[in-house]
Order: C-alpha cells, then sequence, then structure tokens
C-alpha cells in the first residue's frame, strides 16, 4: 500500500567538483578560496536568470561608482552564463512559440499556450471541436535539471501519469490519454518534435483566479465546495495516491459550478523518480514534509490550508511557521460555524496521526 513517500532535499553537492576553480578564482579576485566555493555553490543552486541578472546588476553597480578593476568579471560571467544556459532562458521559462498551431502527437492541434508550472507546460489543444488541456512535461527544470532529457525522469513521468489515468471520480480532473515516445530523447531538437504529455479536461478557471479578486468566500460557497473536494480527495486516496500539492492554483472550476482537483500525481515527477521539496508549494505543505515524509494525511493538512484561506483570506501556515497555534477561522470570519472551526482545527493538527482521515472529512460534511 503506497500510503507514504519519501523524497530527498534539494541541495546541491557541487563542493568537492569546484574546489579546483574556486582555487584558481580565489587568487584572480583576490578573495579566501572559501568564500569564492560558497558563491560557485550558491550560484549552482540559484536559477540561472537569477544569477544572471545579478550579476548584471552587480557590473552595472561598479560600472556606475567607477570601479573598472571589477567590473569586468561579472559582466563576463553574465554573458557566459545566458549563453550556456539559453535553453534554461528562452526555452524553459515559457511554452516554445513554434508549438503553437502545430499537431501534438499528430493529433491535436495547438490552439493556445496557456502557461508554464515548475516543470510542465500547459497548452490548450483541439481536436473534433473539443478543447483539452495538455501537460507537457519540460526538458529541464528552472534549475537546467533534466527532466524529460532524463530517461529515468520521462519513465517515471510515464508511471505516474498511468496512475492518474486509472482514478475515476467526478471531482477529479478527468485525464484522456498519456503519451512518451518510444525511445528517449537524444536532443533539445528531438523533444521539440514529439514532447510527452497527458491530456486533460479543460477547465475554466481556478480558485486561486477567484481569490485575487474576492479575497474571501461566502461561507455556504466554501462549505459546499468543500464538500466536493473532500470527495475528490477520498478518491484519490482510495487509489492509494498522495497529491502533495494541494493549493488554491489546484483546484480547477468547471462548466456550472463544479469544482475538482487538477495536477494530480504532477507532483511527484522531478529528477530520479524522487519526491523533491521544492516543487511542493510550502506555504500548503504540511509541517511534516520537511522531515522528509509525506502521507494521505499531509493532504488533508494542505486541502484545510486552501479553505481557511478561502473562509478568511489568511493561510494558516503563516501562523505554524512562526510557532503560534492556528486560531479558529471564526475570528476572523464571524459568520463560520462552530462545527466548521472545529473540523479545520483537527485536519491542521501538527501531528499527521490526530487528523481526520479524507472519508472521516467526508463524512464529517454530509448534511452540511
Amino acid at each position: 500500500m503506497l500510503s507514504a513517500y519519501s523524497f530527498k532535499p534539494p541541495r546541491l553537492k557541487y563542493a568537492q567538483v569546484l574546489a579546483f576553480p574556486a582555487s584558481a578564482l580565489s587568487s584572480l579576485l583576490t578573495l579566501p578560496e572559501s568564500v569564492v566555493l560558497g558563491i560557485l555553490v550558491a550560484l549552482l543552486d540559484t536559477p540561472p536568470y537569477v544569477a544572471a541578472a545579478l550579476a548584471a546588476a552587480n557590473a552595472a553597480y561598479l560600472y556606475v561608482v567607477g570601479d573598472t578593476a571589477l567590473f569586468l568579471p561579472p559582466l563576463l560571467f553574465t554573458v557566459a552564463y545566458v549563453i550556456a544556459y539559453k535553453r534554461v532562458l528562452f526555452i524553459a521559462e515559457k511554452p516554445p512559440a513554434g508549438w503553437l498551431y502545430s499537431w501534438l502527437g499528430g493529433r491535436y492541434k495547438v490552439v493556445k499556450l496557456l502557461g508554464v508550472g515548475g516543470f510542465s507546460y500547459v497548452l490548450a489543444v483541439k481536436r473534433g471541436g473539443k478543447i483539452y488541456a495538455a501537460k507537457i512535461l519540460r526538458y529541464t527544470d528552472d534549475y537546467g535539471v533534466p527532466l524529460a532529457g532524463d530517461e529515468k525522469v520521462l519513465a517515471f513521468f510515464g508511471q505516474e501519469m498511468n496512475r492518474y489515468l486509472e482514478i475515476k471520480s467526478e471531482r477529479i480532473v478527468k485525464a484522456y490519454e498519456v503519451y512518451l515516445p518510444a525511445v528517449g530523447y537524444k536532443d533539445l531538437r528531438h523533444y521539440m518534435r514529439d514532447p510527452p504529455y497527458i491530456l486533460l479536461e479543460y477547465m475554466r478557471g481556478t480558485l486561486r483566479d477567484v481569490l485575487r479578486i474576492k479575497k474571501t468566500l461566502p461561507v455556504p460557497q466554501v462549505v459546499e465546495m468543500f464538500k466536493q473536494l473532500a470527495a475528490g480527495l477520498y478518491d484519490i486516496h482510495r487509489h492509494n495516491v498522495v497529491h502533495l500539492d494541494i493549493k488554491p492554483e489546484n483546484i480547477m472550476f468547471g462548466e456550472g459550478g463544479v469544482v475538482k482537483i487538477g495536477d494530480m500525481g504532477i507532483a511527484k515527477v522531478v529528477a530520479g523518480g524522487y519526491v523533491h521539496s521544492s516543487y511542493m508549494s510550502p506555504a500548503y505543505a504540511a509541517p511534516e514534509l520537511k522531515r522528509g515524509v509525506a502521507s494521505f494525511a499531509s493532504d488533508v493538512y494542505s486541502l484545510a490550508c486552501v479553505i481557511y484561506e478561502a473562509l478568511t483570506g489568511i493561510n494558516p501556515n503563516v501562523f505554524v511557521e512562526n510557532g503560534y497555534p492556528v486560531p479558529p477561522p471564526s475570528s476572523y470570519n464571524k459568520e463560520v460555524p462552530p462545527w466548521l472551526d472545529e473540523l479545520l482545527l483537527k485536519m491542521l493538527a501538527p501531528d499527521p496521526a490526530r487528523r481526520p482521515s479524507a472519508a472521516e472529512v467526508l463524512k464529517a460534511l454530509e448534511g452540511r
């Protein structure tokens, strides 16, 4: 029974590899070797576009203040970094424009580039008059770490997405098919011609879209949404799957006000087939995820965070992260009934063993 997952923290261990270049650079820059080594490791743990921007800003500052002796190194670094990581900078950040109006898998016409996530592109595609959402596994992530470019990750993507196909629920965004290439990708060009994807039901918007405008929702509307989401989470857990990324961005709305859980299983598709904490949303993550263990109870906690925020406009993890007990949501919204206070606080218990299961949450919501 797959009731829990472990993950590796996203630390990069480059110190030994960088020892020689750090020594050479320390002599050139007249800085302590330990300082140079620390800078190099930090840069390799930083998204390329961030590192390049910081170096460019430093070069500009030195130029303005007239320190020409130190101006050249960060400028050269910026140019070199942009050239070395141009794939990440100009391809990973957004869906390639060349895909627009092309054919995905030879059957689906790409009609719109919807966006990009940590490890997937999202495209609106059309076939036979019907619109779908296609999630395409990126070739690399923001750090340049291979995703579709790594055969192990590609295989894991196929495994997890095929598990998604097995889950049948009216409260989960429908998955129709998964596509993988016959062989692994030789290079980026090969990937661009034949990317891996999962074809999903097209949804109209997300809870995050709504909360950006309204901040909070009426209690009856939240309770109805809560029921639908609890039913969806129960169905996910019934198939022995942990979602790991319940958040407003993954709560999606269909026609007629139907609420569904999206991105099911996407969160576990990461380098090497492990779940990395950096691919989750820390604002909605349960405390035990910091210790490297995730279970069904972790999803229950995240769902409580989402519902609490929809009621109050406040994410309860703000209190947890600062060492304070979570106040009942009625402290911020007097319309919240006592039974809902009690249920949400149980779901937010620091100890996973003390939280109700998705089935128990669903039962508590019956008749409300």
